[in-house]
Protein backbone atom coordinates (compact mmCIF):
# COMPACT_ATOMS: atom_id res chain seq x y z
CA UNK A 1 0.00 0.00 0.00
CA UNK A 2 1.12 3.69 -0.80
CA UNK A 3 1.93 5.70 2.16
CA UNK A 4 1.73 9.60 2.63
CA UNK A 5 4.51 11.66 4.05
CA UNK A 6 4.21 12.88 7.42
CA UNK A 7 5.15 16.33 7.00
CA UNK A 8 1.96 17.15 4.90
CA UNK A 9 -0.63 18.97 7.12
CA UNK A 10 -3.26 16.81 8.94
CA UNK A 11 -6.56 17.27 6.75
CA UNK A 12 -4.61 17.22 3.77
CA UNK A 13 -3.10 13.93 4.28
CA UNK A 14 -6.59 12.86 5.53
CA UNK A 15 -8.18 13.41 1.68
CA UNK A 16 -5.16 12.21 0.22
CA UNK A 17 -4.85 8.97 1.49
CA UNK A 18 -8.92 8.59 1.22
CA UNK A 19 -8.53 9.27 -2.37
CA UNK A 20 -5.43 6.76 -2.66
CA UNK A 21 -8.17 4.35 -1.08
CA UNK A 22 -10.92 5.04 -2.90
CA UNK A 23 -8.42 4.71 -6.31
CA UNK A 24 -7.84 1.01 -5.07
CA UNK A 25 -11.42 0.23 -4.80
CA UNK A 26 -12.86 1.38 -7.74
CA UNK A 27 -9.97 -0.34 -10.00
CA UNK A 28 -11.01 -3.92 -7.62
CA UNK A 29 -14.22 -2.85 -8.66
CA UNK A 30 -13.83 -2.56 -11.92
CA UNK A 31 -11.76 -5.99 -12.41
CA UNK A 32 -14.46 -7.48 -10.64
CA UNK A 33 -16.79 -6.22 -13.21
CA UNK A 34 -14.71 -7.05 -16.20
CA UNK A 35 -14.68 -10.80 -14.57
CA UNK A 36 -18.54 -10.43 -13.96
CA UNK A 37 -19.33 -9.47 -17.40
CA UNK A 38 -17.56 -12.12 -19.17
CA UNK A 39 -18.95 -13.52 -21.40
CA UNK A 40 -21.25 -11.32 -22.77
CA UNK A 41 -21.91 -13.24 -25.69
CA UNK A 42 -21.48 -16.56 -27.40
CA UNK A 43 -18.34 -17.81 -27.52
CA UNK A 44 -16.22 -19.77 -30.01
CA UNK A 45 -14.11 -22.76 -29.45
CA UNK A 46 -12.19 -23.63 -32.29
CA UNK A 47 -10.71 -26.84 -33.59
CA UNK A 48 -8.29 -27.09 -35.63
CA UNK A 49 -9.43 -30.74 -36.71
CA UNK A 50 -12.58 -32.11 -38.93
CA UNK A 51 -16.31 -33.22 -37.20
CA UNK A 52 -16.46 -36.73 -35.73
CA UNK A 53 -12.81 -37.49 -34.49
CA UNK A 54 -11.60 -37.15 -30.91
CA UNK A 55 -10.44 -34.05 -30.42
CA UNK A 56 -14.19 -32.85 -32.25
CA UNK A 57 -15.79 -34.83 -29.47
CA UNK A 58 -13.92 -33.90 -26.32
CA UNK A 59 -14.38 -30.06 -27.56
CA UNK A 60 -18.26 -30.70 -28.03
CA UNK A 61 -18.77 -32.47 -24.45
CA UNK A 62 -16.49 -29.82 -23.10
CA UNK A 63 -18.53 -27.03 -25.15
CA UNK A 64 -21.79 -28.21 -23.83
CA UNK A 65 -20.56 -28.28 -20.08
CA UNK A 66 -18.96 -24.71 -20.05
CA UNK A 67 -22.18 -23.31 -21.51
CA UNK A 68 -24.01 -24.51 -18.59
CA UNK A 69 -21.58 -22.64 -16.36
CA UNK A 70 -20.80 -19.62 -18.23
CA UNK A 71 -24.34 -18.72 -18.71
CA UNK A 72 -23.39 -17.92 -22.46
CA UNK A 73 -23.43 -20.93 -25.48
CA UNK A 74 -20.01 -22.20 -26.19
CA UNK A 75 -19.93 -23.26 -30.03
CA UNK A 76 -17.80 -25.64 -31.33
CA UNK A 77 -16.35 -24.56 -34.78
CA UNK A 78 -14.19 -27.08 -36.81
CA UNK A 79 -11.59 -25.19 -38.43
CA UNK A 80 -9.30 -28.74 -39.97
CA UNK A 81 -6.25 -27.93 -42.15
CA UNK A 82 -2.86 -27.45 -41.61
CA UNK A 83 -1.91 -29.28 -38.85
CA UNK A 84 -4.17 -26.61 -36.95
CA UNK A 85 -2.77 -23.54 -37.50
CA UNK A 86 -5.65 -23.18 -39.17
CA UNK A 87 -7.70 -23.07 -36.02
CA UNK A 88 -4.60 -20.84 -34.33
CA UNK A 89 -4.93 -18.33 -36.73
CA UNK A 90 -8.88 -17.68 -36.25
CA UNK A 91 -8.11 -17.23 -32.76
CA UNK A 92 -4.98 -15.03 -33.11
CA UNK A 93 -6.82 -12.71 -35.29
CA UNK A 94 -9.81 -12.68 -32.77
CA UNK A 95 -9.76 -9.47 -29.93
CA UNK A 96 -7.99 -10.61 -26.87
CA UNK A 97 -10.98 -10.72 -24.63
CA UNK A 98 -11.98 -14.74 -24.18
CA UNK A 99 -14.81 -14.58 -26.56
CA UNK A 100 -12.32 -16.99 -29.02
CA UNK A 101 -10.96 -20.31 -27.31
CA UNK A 102 -8.42 -22.22 -29.00
CA UNK A 103 -8.76 -26.21 -28.41
CA UNK A 104 -4.87 -26.75 -28.25
CA UNK A 105 -3.20 -30.01 -28.63
CA UNK A 106 0.35 -31.66 -29.38
CA UNK A 107 0.49 -29.92 -32.56
CA UNK A 108 0.70 -26.48 -31.24
CA UNK A 109 4.46 -27.30 -30.03
CA UNK A 110 5.07 -30.16 -32.50
CA UNK A 111 4.36 -27.45 -35.38
CA UNK A 112 7.37 -24.75 -34.47
CA UNK A 113 9.78 -27.16 -35.10
CA UNK A 114 8.15 -29.52 -38.06
CA UNK A 115 6.13 -26.79 -40.39
CA UNK A 116 6.96 -23.58 -38.90
CA UNK A 117 3.97 -20.75 -37.92
CA UNK A 118 3.45 -17.49 -38.88
CA UNK A 119 3.78 -16.43 -34.78
CA UNK A 120 5.33 -16.28 -32.11
CA UNK A 121 5.45 -19.89 -30.17
CA UNK A 122 6.31 -18.29 -26.88
CA UNK A 123 4.32 -14.95 -26.65
CA UNK A 124 1.45 -15.38 -28.79
CA UNK A 125 -0.71 -17.49 -27.04
CA UNK A 126 -1.73 -17.77 -23.17
CA UNK A 127 -2.33 -21.36 -21.96
CA UNK A 128 -5.19 -21.84 -19.84
CA UNK A 129 -5.82 -25.15 -18.78
CA UNK A 130 -5.13 -28.56 -19.91
CA UNK A 131 -8.02 -30.81 -20.11
CA UNK A 132 -7.44 -34.81 -21.26
CA UNK A 133 -3.82 -36.82 -21.24
CA UNK A 134 -4.17 -39.47 -24.29
CA UNK A 135 -1.87 -42.13 -23.71
CA UNK A 136 0.61 -43.57 -26.29
CA UNK A 137 0.26 -47.30 -26.81
CA UNK A 138 2.87 -49.62 -28.41
CA UNK A 139 1.12 -52.49 -30.38
CA UNK A 140 1.92 -55.05 -32.84
CA UNK A 141 0.44 -57.25 -34.96
CA UNK A 142 -1.32 -60.35 -33.80
CA UNK A 143 0.23 -61.93 -36.81
CA UNK A 144 3.73 -61.69 -35.47
CA UNK A 145 5.32 -62.80 -32.75
CA UNK A 146 6.51 -59.36 -30.76
CA UNK A 147 5.17 -59.82 -26.97
CA UNK A 148 6.92 -57.12 -24.96
CA UNK A 149 9.26 -53.96 -25.88
CA UNK A 150 12.74 -56.57 -25.44
CA UNK A 151 11.07 -58.69 -28.32
CA UNK A 152 10.96 -55.62 -30.65
CA UNK A 153 14.69 -54.59 -29.47
CA UNK A 154 15.87 -58.30 -29.61
CA UNK A 155 14.21 -58.95 -33.47
CA UNK A 156 14.63 -55.24 -34.29
CA UNK A 157 18.67 -55.89 -33.95
CA UNK A 158 17.89 -59.23 -36.50
CA UNK A 159 16.40 -57.68 -38.86
CA UNK A 160 18.32 -55.79 -41.43
CA UNK A 161 17.30 -52.25 -41.98
CA UNK A 162 15.17 -52.64 -38.91
CA UNK A 163 11.48 -53.70 -38.10
CA UNK A 164 8.38 -52.00 -39.92
CA UNK A 165 6.80 -49.49 -38.17
CA UNK A 166 3.50 -47.64 -39.25
CA UNK A 167 2.56 -44.22 -38.62
CA UNK A 168 -0.34 -41.42 -39.67
CA UNK A 169 2.63 -39.75 -41.16
CA UNK A 170 5.13 -37.29 -40.93
CA UNK A 171 5.48 -35.77 -37.88
CA UNK A 172 2.71 -37.34 -36.07
CA UNK A 173 2.19 -38.42 -32.83
CA UNK A 174 2.69 -41.96 -34.16
CA UNK A 175 5.91 -41.19 -35.54
CA UNK A 176 7.69 -39.37 -32.86
CA UNK A 177 6.93 -42.09 -30.51
CA UNK A 178 9.06 -44.66 -32.30
CA UNK A 179 11.85 -41.75 -32.57
CA UNK A 180 12.13 -41.56 -29.08
CA UNK A 181 11.94 -45.45 -28.39
CA UNK A 182 14.45 -46.47 -31.36
CA UNK A 183 16.89 -43.65 -30.40
CA UNK A 184 16.58 -45.12 -26.57
CA UNK A 185 17.74 -48.22 -28.20
CA UNK A 186 20.10 -46.87 -30.67
CA UNK A 187 18.32 -49.10 -33.18
CA UNK A 188 17.35 -48.56 -36.75
CA UNK A 189 13.65 -48.72 -38.23
CA UNK A 190 11.87 -48.61 -41.18
CA UNK A 191 9.39 -45.71 -40.85
CA UNK A 192 6.09 -46.19 -43.05
CA UNK A 193 3.89 -43.17 -42.93
CA UNK A 194 0.66 -43.43 -44.12
CA UNK A 195 -2.09 -40.82 -44.89
CA UNK A 196 -3.79 -40.70 -41.52
CA UNK A 197 -4.11 -43.08 -38.77
CA UNK A 198 -6.44 -45.37 -40.37
CA UNK A 199 -4.98 -46.68 -43.26
CA UNK A 200 -1.96 -47.05 -40.54
CA UNK A 201 -4.28 -49.16 -38.70
CA UNK A 202 -5.39 -51.00 -41.29
CA UNK A 203 -1.76 -51.92 -42.87
CA UNK A 204 -0.89 -53.07 -38.69
CA UNK A 205 -4.63 -55.23 -38.67
CA UNK A 206 -3.13 -56.97 -42.16
CA UNK A 207 0.70 -57.40 -40.97
CA UNK A 208 1.88 -54.83 -43.45
CA UNK A 209 3.94 -53.79 -41.01
CA UNK A 210 5.60 -55.01 -37.29
CA UNK A 211 4.78 -52.31 -35.35
CA UNK A 212 3.18 -48.94 -34.28
CA UNK A 213 2.79 -46.33 -31.62
CA UNK A 214 -0.69 -45.37 -31.59
CA UNK A 215 -3.16 -43.30 -29.89
CA UNK A 216 -5.40 -44.46 -27.43
CA UNK A 217 -8.54 -44.59 -28.66
CA UNK A 218 -11.84 -46.66 -28.46
CA UNK A 219 -10.87 -47.58 -32.40
CA UNK A 220 -7.57 -49.41 -30.64
CA UNK A 221 -9.28 -50.66 -27.48
CA UNK A 222 -11.85 -52.57 -30.33
CA UNK A 223 -8.63 -53.70 -31.83
CA UNK A 224 -7.27 -54.99 -28.65
CA UNK A 225 -10.24 -56.60 -27.35
CA UNK A 226 -10.71 -58.71 -30.82
CA UNK A 227 -7.80 -59.87 -30.68
CA UNK A 228 -6.36 -58.14 -33.97
CA UNK A 229 -3.83 -56.15 -32.49
CA UNK A 230 -0.99 -57.00 -28.88
CA UNK A 231 -0.58 -54.08 -27.11
CA UNK A 232 2.98 -54.54 -26.13
CA UNK A 233 3.30 -51.40 -23.76
CA UNK A 234 1.54 -47.99 -22.34
CA UNK A 235 4.64 -45.43 -23.36
CA UNK A 236 4.57 -43.48 -19.67
CA UNK A 237 5.07 -44.01 -15.96
CA UNK A 238 2.16 -46.06 -14.83
CA UNK A 239 -0.78 -48.13 -16.58
CA UNK A 240 -4.14 -46.60 -18.04
CA UNK A 241 -7.64 -47.60 -16.96
CA UNK A 242 -8.51 -48.26 -20.60
CA UNK A 243 -6.00 -51.11 -20.81
CA UNK A 244 -5.34 -52.29 -17.26
CA UNK A 245 -3.48 -55.33 -18.08
CA UNK A 246 -0.84 -53.33 -20.04
CA UNK A 247 2.54 -52.91 -18.67
CA UNK A 248 3.83 -49.23 -19.06
CA UNK A 249 7.22 -48.80 -20.40
CA UNK A 250 8.95 -47.39 -17.19
CA UNK A 251 7.62 -51.39 -15.70
CA UNK A 252 9.28 -52.81 -18.90
CA UNK A 253 12.36 -50.92 -17.88
CA UNK A 254 12.39 -48.33 -20.60
CA UNK A 255 13.88 -44.95 -19.69
CA UNK A 256 11.81 -41.65 -19.08
CA UNK A 257 13.02 -40.28 -22.56
CA UNK A 258 10.80 -42.62 -24.25
CA UNK A 259 7.69 -41.78 -22.26
CA UNK A 260 5.07 -39.87 -24.53
CA UNK A 261 1.46 -39.03 -24.11
CA UNK A 262 -0.61 -36.43 -25.98
CA UNK A 263 -2.91 -33.99 -24.54
CA UNK A 264 -5.75 -31.42 -24.81
CA UNK A 265 -6.38 -27.94 -23.43
CA UNK A 266 -7.32 -24.54 -23.78
CA UNK A 267 -5.67 -22.09 -24.70
CA UNK A 268 -6.38 -18.09 -25.32
CA UNK A 269 -4.96 -15.28 -27.53
CA UNK A 270 -1.80 -13.53 -25.15
CA UNK A 271 -3.51 -10.61 -23.67
CA UNK A 272 -6.88 -11.64 -22.69
CA UNK A 273 -7.45 -10.12 -19.27
CA UNK A 274 -6.37 -12.09 -15.69
CA UNK A 275 -9.91 -12.50 -14.40
CA UNK A 276 -11.28 -13.63 -17.92
CA UNK A 277 -8.66 -16.18 -17.61
CA UNK A 278 -9.37 -16.78 -14.06
CA UNK A 279 -12.90 -17.19 -15.29
CA UNK A 280 -12.53 -19.62 -18.25
CA UNK A 281 -10.40 -21.68 -16.52
CA UNK A 282 -13.16 -22.05 -13.86
CA UNK A 283 -15.73 -23.14 -16.21
CA UNK A 284 -13.14 -25.69 -17.98
CA UNK A 285 -12.62 -27.56 -14.45
CA UNK A 286 -16.26 -27.13 -13.75
CA UNK A 287 -16.94 -28.96 -17.33
CA UNK A 288 -14.24 -31.38 -16.87
CA UNK A 289 -15.51 -32.94 -13.67
CA UNK A 290 -18.60 -33.45 -14.55
CA UNK A 291 -19.63 -37.25 -15.21
CA UNK A 292 -20.84 -36.85 -18.61
CA UNK A 293 -18.02 -34.91 -19.83
CA UNK A 294 -15.54 -37.72 -17.91
CA UNK A 295 -17.38 -40.75 -19.52
CA UNK A 296 -17.24 -39.23 -22.77
CA UNK A 297 -13.43 -39.32 -22.38
CA UNK A 298 -13.20 -42.59 -20.78
CA UNK A 299 -14.78 -43.70 -23.68
CA UNK A 300 -12.12 -42.57 -26.28
CA UNK A 301 -9.50 -44.38 -24.35
CA UNK A 302 -8.42 -40.78 -22.73
CA UNK A 303 -7.68 -39.58 -19.41
CA UNK A 304 -8.95 -36.23 -17.65
CA UNK A 305 -6.06 -34.14 -16.85
CA UNK A 306 -6.62 -30.32 -15.45
CA UNK A 307 -4.03 -27.80 -14.50
CA UNK A 308 -4.29 -26.41 -10.96
CA UNK A 309 -3.83 -23.35 -12.34
CA UNK A 310 -2.57 -21.56 -15.97
CA UNK A 311 1.00 -21.29 -15.24
CA UNK A 312 0.70 -25.01 -14.64
CA UNK A 313 -0.33 -25.75 -18.41
CA UNK A 314 1.90 -22.82 -19.79
CA UNK A 315 4.94 -24.81 -18.23
CA UNK A 316 3.71 -28.24 -19.78
CA UNK A 317 3.89 -26.71 -23.51
CA UNK A 318 6.92 -24.67 -22.72
CA UNK A 319 8.73 -28.12 -21.74
CA UNK A 320 6.75 -29.59 -24.78
CA UNK A 321 7.93 -27.64 -27.32
CA UNK A 322 11.46 -27.77 -26.31
CA UNK A 323 11.44 -31.64 -26.12
CA UNK A 324 10.42 -31.89 -29.92
CA UNK A 325 12.33 -29.17 -31.17
CA UNK A 326 14.99 -31.09 -29.91
CA UNK A 327 13.96 -34.31 -31.48
CA UNK A 328 13.27 -33.38 -34.67
CA UNK A 329 16.51 -31.57 -34.77
CA UNK A 330 18.50 -34.88 -34.18
CA UNK A 331 16.26 -36.78 -36.03
CA UNK A 332 16.57 -34.75 -38.88
CA UNK A 333 12.66 -34.74 -39.39
CA UNK A 334 11.48 -33.09 -42.81
CA UNK A 335 7.84 -32.45 -43.23
CA UNK A 336 7.38 -31.00 -46.94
Amino acid sequence: MSTVSNSLPRTRRSVLRASLLTLAAASAALAAGTAHAYPDKPVTLFVGFAAGGSADTVARALAEEMSKTLGQRVIVENRPGASANIASAAVLAAPADGHSLLFAGLTLATNPPLIGVKYDPLTALAMVTQITSVPVVMVASSKGSLQSPGDVVALGKKTPGGLKVASGGLGTSSHLAPELFFQSQQLPYLHVPYKGGAPANVALLGGEVDLMFDLMSGTLRGFVDAGQVRPLAVMQEGRIEALPNVKSAKEWGLPPSTFMRSWQGIAVKAGTPAPVVAQIHKAVLAAANTPSFRARVWQLGSEVVTSRAPAEFDALYRAELTRWAALVKAANIKVE
